[in-house]
């Protein structure tokens, strides 16, 4: 493995970490202030991108697949993004409890989690809109890649923020399994709460919302240039 593809995958980590990190620091310290929580979340994001830019920015497995469907980027690149944004992900939830445990307790370690209290037919009110959010989030991301880092940073963070506002009451607004997972294992490990048996929501519905904004974007993006 050469310099050059640990920088990009080092870069994919830390940036998901500290993605995963200050959102749910800010989570903690917002409470249930909707706005600040998304705003937070946002801010998160942006800086992340803004710092961590060698690997491209991604710092969700939900993107990194996407711009290898549009042809963007290599598939057998993917893997390797994916673990990293996993690892990551786990290492700033982790790190989020670590330092917040001695004031909020274990619950500092379900900050970042994405649960949702759906059951029976309301989990596809769930699925539809994890797989919105991330249809949207998605086309963003299609639209600003390769627009400049500060352009793109802060697109990607604005567009996460309209999620978190938009769907945050019914999943967590998650459109992104790197911080679902490594929330939910950080939760496990502190027996914080952690709820499995939902986590194939945020597999699925993102996945569907990839795949639709796979197929609009070449559709939208021949209007425009009509």
């Amino acid at each position: 493995m050469n310099n050059t593809v640990v920088t990009k995958l080092g870069a994919e980590a830390l940036g998901t970490l500290f993605f995963v990190f200050l959102g749910a620091c800010v989570v903690l310290t917002a409470g249930a202030d909707s706005l600040t929580v998304a705003l937070g979340w946002a801010l998160a994001l942006a800086v992340a991108v803004w710092i961590f830019s060698a690997g491209g920015g991604h710092l969700n497995p939900w993107v990194t697949v996407g711009l290898a469907l549009r042809g963007k980027f290599s598939w057998a690149t993917v893997p390797g993004h994916v673990i990293a944004q996993l690892v990551g992900g786990l290492a700033g939830a982790l790190l989020a409890w670590w330092l917040f445990s001695s004031s909020v307790g274990d619950p500092a370690a379900a900050a970042a989690v994405t649960h949702t209290g759906a059951e029976g037919a309301e989990l596809i009110g769930a699925l539809a809109a994890e797989a919105l959010l991330t249809l949207v989030l998605l086309l963003v991301v299609f639209g600003l890649i390769g627009k400049g880092g500060w352009t793109y940073g802060l697109g990607y963070g604005l567009a996460y923020a309209v999620g978190v506002l938009a769907i945050g009451a019914l999943t967590g607004a998650s459109m992104n399994f790197a911080r679902t997972f490594g929330a939910e294992l950080s939760a496990t490990i502190a027996d914080a709460g952690p709820d499995w048996a939902n986590i194939w929501v945020y597999l699925v519905g993102p996945a569907v919302g990839v795949v639709l904004a796979w197929l609009l974007h070449p559709v939208l993006t021949a209007r425009d240039s009509d």
